[in-house]
């Protein structure tokens, strides 16, 4: 049996430029940065992190020049942490303890951050720059997929097309194991004793059961669809729920349909990301490798890998100076 990790990818593009920046987490305890430049499909392999970036909480500014993200290492002093660096660099050029709160933010524009939570900024880091504008914003928190990443979408010009919904029923499970095993335990309330609000005298009682690899633990019903037209073609991402079982943390399919016959061109199937490039090419992430489909090859499915990161293996490097200042 193969004790091969798997490996998540997850981009987000520059809206004023052609750069990119890659998420690649795997194992789950490692993540690292990469910058693409989508003039040249060359990448450069950025910092690691030992810990946990929330990849949908984070943004680019419009030309790409800086990074907002959100992290945690589970250790002092901040435990999470919302931080502004240079890609491909992690280090954190201003940095913002987050204390348990949501962290994460938006770039409105080149010069002005909305935060989900502000605090106090630790004092290693750089003052901003003048005219750099921070402002706390808490947004919509009953978004299916999250403040942060819903608001980047639609401002880059996806529509929500159907809201997904949890519909957990009276006996919904509470997670207690890890999600990286095949398989794990998990805490249910017995179907025969009474929910919260049961006669008096009466215990809850509960039991241990298995939940199988593929899994996802809180399914949407209706799935959470978006979609992004370019031209005539419509990209459509359909969220099934939230957390797979030995799998991703927002499981997706993906597929490209026609905007007048509604008819699919081409079906991705399950891949962690997936936009258009500003030249009208399918850009997508699956198995570990990112693709480029160009334009006029979408109707025959021809896919041109651009990398394998598969194999990444974790490397200390250091912020060169120019990198570690605003």
């Amino acid at each position: 049996m193969s004790t091969k990790p798997s490996v998540n990818l997850y981009c987000i593009l520059a809206r004023e430029s052609p750069a990119a920046v890659v998420f690649r987490r795997g194992p789950a305890e490692l993540v690292q940065l990469l910058l693409w430049d989508r003039r040249t499909d060359l990448f450069e392999e950025g910092q690691w992190l030992k810990g946990r970036i929330y990849e949908r909480y984070c943004d680019l500014s419009p030309s790409g020049r800086y990074l907002v993200y959100w992290a945690g290492n589970f250790k002092p002093p901040f435990y999470h942490w919302t931080a502004v660096s240079r890609p491909p660099y992690l280090t954190a050029i201003s940095l913002w303890p987050n204390y348990g709160a949501y962290g994460g933010g938006l770039f409105e524009s080149e010069e002005r951050l909305l935060l989900s939570f502000l605090s106090k900024p630790d004092k290693k880091g750089n003052p901003l720059p003048n005219g750099f504008e921070v402002e706390q914003w808490i947004g919509e928190f009953d978004c299916a997929l999250g403040h942060i990443v819903e608001n980047r979408l639609s401002r880059d010009g996806w529509d929500h097309f159907q809201n997904g919904f949890f519909r957990p029923d009276r006996y919904k499970t509470a997670l207690t194991g890890p999600v990286s095993d095949n398989s794990f335990c998990i805490l249910e309330r017995d179907p025969e004793s009474p929910d919260a609000s049961g006669q008096p005298g009466v215990k809850e009682s509960f039991g241990y059961q298995k939940m199988e690899k593929g899994k996802i633990l809180d399914p949407f019903d209706p799935i959470d669809i978006w979609r992004k037209q370019c031209g005539r073609n419509i990209l459509e991402m359909r969220t099934l729920g939230l957390q797979q079982v030995g799998g991703p943390r927002y499981p997706a399919e993906y597929r490209v349909i026609c905007a007048e016959t509604e008819s699919v061109i081409f079906d991705l199937g399950r891949a962690d990301w997936a936009d258009w490039d500003t030249t009208g090419d399918l850009l997508y992430a699956q198995d570990g490798c990112i693709f480029r489909v160009h334009s006029n090859k979408l109707g025959s499915q021809v896919s041109h890998k651009l990398i394998d990161l598969t194999d990444a293996k974790f490397q200390p490097l250091e912020a060169p100076s120019e990198f570690q200042r605003w």
